[in-house]
């Protein structure tokens, strides 16, 4: 079981998906600590129900004077001190730098966009489909709809100090409606993040266990 953090900002759906696959026996986790940026934030009710040993809310305390770096230096020592190998990124809204990156086997996360499988290229084409903008960034399934491509999906990919430009593990497209609005193409896209994540995590799992010369396990 590999020791594992999980960061989030919000309702917890993918981690909800993460919970549910360990629980099924699908991935191979030692889910240690659940760290939200939001007090609030109900993915942290999420991970009490589910039995998780640690988790807090670590707020960055602006309004204190705290600086950036003084924030990003406590949320390392936090998930170091869990014993995390592996850290998910399930929703999480800070760009993490790189010395926090570096310092685990993985850090993989989840994004709403059919990206590109070479990390240097701004397009993608859809299998079947146009080649569309490959869009990064924290509004990438408001700036698909904006931009009125038609098409929007779901990647997990390796974290890398390059925003959203890390090695993609797994990544599944889905048409968007005429007329669609945000919510209601989230509503339909976090379907499509569950199935990503969770194949996209025993994509890594499998290939460590390879390096490693431990067994492999089964998705299915």
């Amino acid at each position: 079981m590999i020791p594992t953090a999980a960061l989030i900002s919000g309702s917890g759906t993918n981690l909800q998906a993460v919970i549910d696959a360990v629980a099924a026996g699908r991935l191979p986790l030692d889910l240690r600590l659940v760290l939200s940026n939001r007090a609030g934030a109900f993915g942290l009710e999420r991970a009490r129900r589910g039995g998780v040993p640690d988790v807090r809310a670590e707020v960055w305390d602006r309004k204190g004077g705290e600086a950036r770096a003084a924030y990003d230096a406590r949320l390392l020592t936090i998930v170091r001190e869990s014993g995390a190998r592996l850290v998910l990124l399930l929703g999480w809204m800070h760009v993490l730098p790189a010395g926090f990156v570096e310092a685990f086997d993985g850090v993989l996360n989840i994004h709403p966009a059919y990206l590109p499988e070479d990390p240097a290229a701004d397009a993608v084409r859809v299998p079947d489909g146009p080649e569309i903008q490959a869009f990064r960034g924290a509004h990438a399934l408001r700036d698909a709809i904006e931009a009125g491509v038609g098409w929007t999906g779901a990647t997990c990919h390796v974290v890398t100090p390059e925003v959203d430009r890390g090695p993609v593990l797994a990544r599944e497209p889905m048409r968007l409606e005429p007329g669609e609005g945000e919510s209601a193409a989230l509503e339909r896209l976090h379907l499509v993040e569950h199935r990503v994540l969770v194949e996209g995590i025993a994509r890594w799992c499998g290939d460590q266990a390879r390096r490693t010369g431990f067994s492999t396990f089964s998705t299915r």
